[in-house]
């Protein structure tokens, strides 16, 4: 499975699953230039969805302000949670030549799932191929979970289409949400999560008893795994003369935990933020640390010290309660926040 990914402000640098390469990166999986992606099929859509239709419209519209015009009044009536530190991290960023011309992103193939729910619902699924997440560089196959708060839909959360994946879960789109409950609470997702990631990303192999209770698919075993990868790095940069550190931490904001049809579990969808540090205590003189990721800018002329955060998103699919279930990870999606070199 191909991960790799890269923004049009160059590589990410992820030391998990961006820089070493997994799980398609930041709201930018091809990076820039790269072809554009193929329409996923999309589980069935509801019925009556002309409101949902609408928040997806208006988010659109304002996600093109912003990027045309640099214009990021409306990002709180169109973005929650996660995206919302997204949308504010670029808007710090932002500039725009007065004679710039930028086109408008494109969104095509918006096919809407409303999950099962008791009352009124309070999230939907926008399935659709929009390269917004990709900076306009190339059209992706995305799902954009948008939340229902403070009265308006907001988006709350995206991941990128997994490469080579089946398609996009089959969601319970009819009746009440299952009694059952899922393997893993909604509360304790991103916590063990967290865990299960901060020691593979030290390089350590991963066994059923130490992912529990995750599955060790490839995302934690393998050539391409996290673990694999990451011990790569960690040893080119040791023999550098060059200390990595990571860890994952939970996020604030809600998980989600929707009900997949005939009542086989829940997609779960969780907000994780990413610390990586570089410690060079002789000091780097070149514009990459050894492991080939680029050091961050501003810099000084010698640097000692890189401190990166991301904001990140992991979706996995739940299995209820049977025995020896695993919960599997199947989807992911980051974000760069922060890069400061000392």
């Amino acid at each position: 499975m191909h991960r790799i990914g890269r923004s049009c402000r160059g590589t990410l640098r992820f030391r998990s699953l961006a820089g070493i390469g997994l799980a398609g990166i930041g709201l930018a999986v091809t990076g820039c230039g790269g072809g554009g992606a193929s329409a996923v099929n999309a589980p069935p859509a509801s019925a009556h969805t002309a409101a949902e239709r609408a928040a997806v419209t208006s988010w659109f519209v304002q996600t093109n302000q912003m990027l045309t015009k640099n214009d990021f009044r409306a990002v709180d009536r169109v973005t929650t949670g996660q995206m919302r530190t997204v949308y504010l991290t670029e808007e710090q960023q932002a500039s725009l030549p007065k004679n710039a011309d930028r086109m408008a992103f494109q969104l095509t193939g918006l096919s809407i799932i409303v999950p099962c729910h008791t009352g009124s619902p309070t999230v939907f699924v926008a399935d659709a191929d929009t390269d917004v997440f990709d900076l306009g560089s190339s059209v992706q196959s995305v799902a954009m979970v948008f939340e229902r708060a403070g009265g308006l839909w907001k988006l709350a959360a995206a991941v990128n289409h997994p490469d080579g994946g089946s398609g996009w879960p089959a969601l319970c789109t009819q009746g009440t949400p299952p009694v059952a409950p899922p393997l893993l609470a909604p509360g304790s997702y991103t916590f063990d999560l967290a865990r299960v990631l901060t020691r593979a990303e030290s390089g350590t192999a991963q066994t059923t008893h130490t992912a529990s209770p995750f599955a060790v698919n490839d995302f934690l075993a393998g050539p391409g795994s996290i673990p694999a990868l990451s011990a790569t790095q960690i040893r080119q940069d040791r023999q550098g003369g060059v200390r990595f550190t990571g860890s994952f931490a939970p996020a604030p904001g809600p998980t989600f935990a929707l009900p997949l049809a005939n009542g086989r579990g829940y997609w779960v969808i969780g907000s994780l933020t990413q610390s990586g540090t570089y410690s060079a205590p002789s000091g780097l003189r070149t514009k990459a640390w050894p492991d080939g990721n680029q050091v961050a800018t501003p810099r000084p002329a010698v640097v000692h010290h890189e401190t990166d955060t991301f904001t990140t998103t992991y979706t996995a699919i739940d299995p209820l309660r049977p025995d020896h279930a695993a919960v599997t990870l199947d989807g992911f999606f980051g974000w760069p926040l922060t890069a400061v070199a000392s």
